[in-house]
C-alpha cells in the first residue's frame, strides 16, 4: 500500500510517499512559492535531488507537478492508480474531530469552522485537501489532526479558569498541538525501551520553530502547554508562549491593534523577539557565543521555561520514566539538552556528556539514549517523523477497516464502544443545568442527530461516584442511564440488562449537576448489544426489526456475539453498540469491524 503524504500551508506544499509494507520513504519534497510568478519545486527520490522552476499558481498545480513528477519514467509509482490513499495534516480538528477520519464535505466544513483558533493553517489545509481532491479523485484522502492526540485531555487540564460559559458556548478551551509528532516520541520510546506504552509515563518535548511540551501517560496524552492555539505556552521561534494575558488588554488600550497584537505576539517575539537576530536557534546561539547578550538572554528563557514544564509535567505523572526530546533544536541543541537535563537530577535525570555531544539520532536508528547507564530516567532523542505517523494513521484508517470488510465478504458491521453515558428529559435537564437550559455539541456519535455535549453529570450511587458522565442528546421522554457491568459494580447498583427504552423494574440513582440534583427511581441499565441499521442494510443482510443476530469479530481474541438485538429505521447507520466492557474484553475499538453470521 502506497500513502502519499501532503502538508499544505500558506505559500507550499510538503509532501513525502511512503511504502507502508516497509514504511519506507519512495520520494519526498516540497513546492515553495505556491501563487507566485515563479515557484520551486524540490524533489528527493532514493539518493537523487534535484530542483526546477515551475508554474503553480494554484496548489492544484503544484499537485500537478508532483504527481506528473512521481509518475516520469523511472519514478516510484507507475500509475496514478497505485495512490489508494492520501494523508492530509490538519492543525486544528477542534472537538468533533479528534480521531483520524476519511475526509467528507461534513469533515471539511467541521475545518473551515476551526480556523477561527487556528487562521493560518487550517485554510491553507482545506485548500490543499480541495486541490488534492480535483487532481486524485479516486484516492480516499483522510485527515490527521494536530490536535487529535490531544482529544482525551481530562477536563481539568483543557478548561481554562474563565466563566465555564464561555467553553460551552464558544469553544473557548485548550486543545494542544504537534499530536503527530508526540505520538511517534511515544511509540519510538516504548519501542526503544522494549516496553509496552500502557506502562510509561512520558515527558516529551517537541522543539523547533514551534515548541511543546506534552505529558504522556499510558500512551494518552493527560496535559500539554500549548492551548486554544499554537502560541500558550513554551518560547518559541517568533512566538511568546506563555504571557500575561492582561498584555494584550494593555497594548490594546495604549492603541495597538488586535491584528498588530496578533503579529507581535505571533512572528515577532520568541526568540527573535527577545534577542533580535534572528528565529532560528541556530543564529541566535552563534550569536549568543560571540557575546550578544540579548541572545543568550534568549537562549536562558528557552531553557528556563523549558526545565519548568518538564518539572511540572513529571509532577502531573507522579513522575517520569523517560524524558525525549526532538525537532531542530531538541535532536541538535547540544548544550540546551546538558542546561536542561542538569537541572533535572533530583528526578533522576543524568545524562553521559560524552553521549549527548556525539548523539546523532539520525543516523543511529532514529532514537539515542543519552542518559548514564544506571540513571533512573531515561533521557531519549528522537529523530521525529511526523510525515511518518500520519502515513500510519492513513493506513490504518483506510486499510485496517477496508481489509476486515473484504475478509467477511461485504456483511461486515462497524463496531462503536459505547461508554457509559446519559439520556435527559427536558424537565431533568432543567434541574440539572438550570431552567430552559440548552445542551452544547461537543462532537457528534455514529448515529445521525445525535451528539455528546459539553457539558457532563456525575452519578451517584449507594457505594460510590462517577464524576463527568457524558450526556448524549437530543432529548428523550424518559431519562435513561447506561452503564457496563464494572461501572454498575462502583456505584453498587444492580441493572438489568435491558433494550434502550425498557425501564420498569430497573433501579434509580442520583444524577448531580452545576444547578441541582435529580434523584432517579429507576431508568438505569446495562444496555444489551444491538445494531443499528439502515433499511437498506437490513435488506442486505436478509433481517428484519427486532431480529436477533451472531457477530463475528477477529483478531488476537477472536469472538462470537450472541444475542444481538437488531434495531432498523431510516434514521440509522449501520453500526454495533458493545460497552466497554464488552468492547475490552474482545479487544475492540471503534475502529474495529465485526462480520454478520447470521439470525439466531
Amino acid at each position: 500500500m502506497k500513502v502519499l503524504v501532503v502538508n499544505t500551508g500558506s505559500t507550499s506544499i510538503k509532501y513525502q510517499l511512503y511504502e507502508m509494507d516497509t514504511e519506507a520513504i519512495l520520494a519526498g519534497g516540497v513546492v515553495e512559492r505556491v501563487g507566485s510568478p515563479k515557484s520551486l519545486h524540490k524533489w528527493q527520490v532514493g539518493a537523487t535531488k534535484a530542483q526546477a522552476e515551475i508554474s503553480a499558481a494554484t496548489y492544484g498545480q503544484g499537485l500537478e507537478v508532483v504527481l506528473k513528477q512521481l509518475t516520469a519514467p523511472g519514478g516510484p509509482i507507475k500509475d496514478l492508480e497505485e495512490l489508494r490513499a492520501v494523508g492530509h495534516r490538519v492543525v486544528h480538528g477542534g472537538e468533533k474531530l479528534v480521531h483520524p477520519c476519511v475526509i467528507t464535505a461534513e469533515v471539511k466544513e467541521i475545518i473551515k469552522a476551526c480556523a477561527q483558533f487556528a487562521p493560518i493553517h487550517n485554510p491553507a489545509n482545506l485548500a490543499g485537501i480541495e486541490a488534492a481532491q480535483a487532481v486524485l479523485p479516486k484516492a480516499v484522502h483522510v485527515a490527521v489532526f494536530d490536535t487529535a492526540f490531544h482529544g482525551e485531555l481530562p477536563e481539568h487540564s483543557f478548561v481554562y479558569a474563565v466563566p465555564y460559559e464561555l467553553y460551552l458556548e464558544r469553544g473557548v478551551r485548550r486543545y494542544g498541538f504537534h499530536g503527530p509528532s508526540h505520538q511517534f516520541m511515544a511509540h519510538s520510546a516504548a519501542e526503544f525501551l522494549k516496553t509496552d506504552l500502557s506502562r510509561l509515563k512520558l515527558v516529551t518535548c517537541h522543539l523547533g520553530g514551534g515548541a511543546s511540551v506534552c505529558a504522556i501517560d499510558a500512551g494518552k496524552s493527560v496535559d500539554t502547554s500549548m492551548g486554544m492555539t499554537p502560541l500558550e505556552g513554551l518560547m518559541m521561534g517568533t512566538r511568546s508562549g506563555d504571557v500575561d494575558p492582561a498584555l494584550a488588554i494593555v497594548l490594546g488600550r495604549q492603541g495597538m491593534s488586535p491584528d498588530t497584537v496578533d503579529e507581535t505576539l505571533n512572528r515577532k517575539s520568541g526568540l527573535l523577539g527577545v534577542s533580535g537576530v534572528s528565529a532560528d536557534f541556530r543564529d541566535v546561539e552563534k550569536a549568543a557565543e560571540a557575546g550578544n547578550a540579548r541572545a543568550r538572554l534568549a537562549i536562558e528563557i528557552f531553557v528556563h521555561r523549558l526545565k519548568k514544564y518538564i518539572g511540572a509535567y513529571a509532577a502531573v505523572l507522579g513522575g517520569a520514566d523517560a524524558i525525549v526530546f526532538t525537532g531542530g533544536i531538541g535532536e541538535n541543541a547540544v548544550k540546551v539538552r546538558a542546561a536542561v537535563c542538569d537541572a533535572l537530577v533530583y528526578m533522576g535525570v543524568v545524562i553521559d556528556a560524552e553521549k549527548n555531544v556525539a548523539c546523532n539520532a539520525r543516523a543511529s536508528g532514529g532514537v539515542v539514549d543519552i542518559a548514564t547507564a544506571r540513571a533512573p530516567t531515561r533521557v531519549l532523542v528522537v529523530a521525529t517523523d511526523e510525515e511518518k505517523m500520519i502515513a500510519r494513521e492513513v493506513a490504518r484508517v483506510t486499510a485496517g477497516p477496508t481489509a476486515a470488510r473484504r475478509r467477511v465478504g461485504g456483511h461486515s458491521i462497524p463496531v462503536g464502544v459505547s461508554v457509559r453515558h446519559i439520556h435527559l428529559t427536558r424537565a431533568h435537564c432543567d434541574a440539572l443545568f438550570g431552567a430552559g437550559y440548552e445542551l452544547t455539541e461537543r462532537r457528534p456519535v455514529s448515529q445521525p442527530g445525535q451528539y455528546v455535549c459539553r457539558e457532563t453529570v456525575d452519578l451517584v450511587g449507594p457505594k460510590g461516584e462517577l464524576e463527568r458522565v457524558a450526556i448524549i442528546n437530543p432529548l428523550r421522554k424518559e431519562t435513561q442511564v447506561e452503564l457496563a457491568r464494572t461501572d454498575a459494580i462502583a456505584l453498587g447498583v444492580n441493572p438489568p440488562l435491558r433494550e434502550s427504552g425498557k425501564l420498569d423494574g430497573t433501579p434509580g440513582l442520583t444524577l448531580r449537576g452545576p444547578k441541582g440534583t435529580v434523584v432517579l427511581d429507576h431508568g438505569v441499565i446495562l444496555a444489551q448489544r444491538h445494531v443499528h441499521m439502515h433499511p437498506t442494510d437490513a435488506q442486505r443482510l436478509g433481517v428484519a426489526d427486532k431480529a436477533v443476530i451472531r457477530v463475528r469479530v477477529d483478531g488476537d481474541r477472536e469472538t462470537i456475539f450472541g444475542d444481538v438485538i437488531v434495531r432498523v429505521n431510516e434514521q440509522y447507520a449501520l453500526d454495533m453498540h458493545l460497552d466497554t466492557d464488552e468492547a475490552n474484553g474482545a479487544g475492540l475499538n471503534n475502529d474495529s469491524v465485526a462480520s454478520f453470521e447470521g439470525v439466531q
